[in-house]
C-alpha cells in the first residue's frame, strides 16, 4: 500500500460509507528523519477518523519514535513486519 491510500482517496471512501482508513505504508525510520515524509507522505485531517497509520520497521526504538509523531493523529498504528 506504498503511496497508495493518500488523503484525497481515504476522504472519498469514507464518503461512501468506509468505517476506516489507512495511510500508505511509511518508513518508521525515515519517518521522523525526513520533513517531506512527514509533510508530503503523511497528510489527515479532522475528518480523516477513524485512522490507521502503517509503519515498516525493524528497530522498535526508532518505531517508537515515529508512532510518538503521529499519535494525536490517528487512532490505531499498523506494523508492517514483511
Amino acid at each position: 500500500m506504498v503511496d497508495n491510500f493518500k488523503l484525497p482517496f481515504r476522504m472519498l471512501c469514507q464518503k461512501y460509507g468506509a468505517q476506516a482508513a489507512y495511510t500508505p505504508m511509511l518508513h518508521s525510520e525515515i519517518f521522523p528523519e525526513t520533513k517531506k515524509c512527514r509533510t508530503q507522505e503523511f497528510t489527515t485531517c479532522k475528518e480523516d477518523r477513524p485512522l490507521f497509520v502503517q509503519f515498516c520497521m525493524n528497530d522498535p526504538d526508532v518505531l517508537l519514535e515515529a508512532t510518538q509523531r503521529v499519535e494525536p493523529y490517528c487512532d490505531y498504528v499498523d506494523i508492517s513486519f514483511g
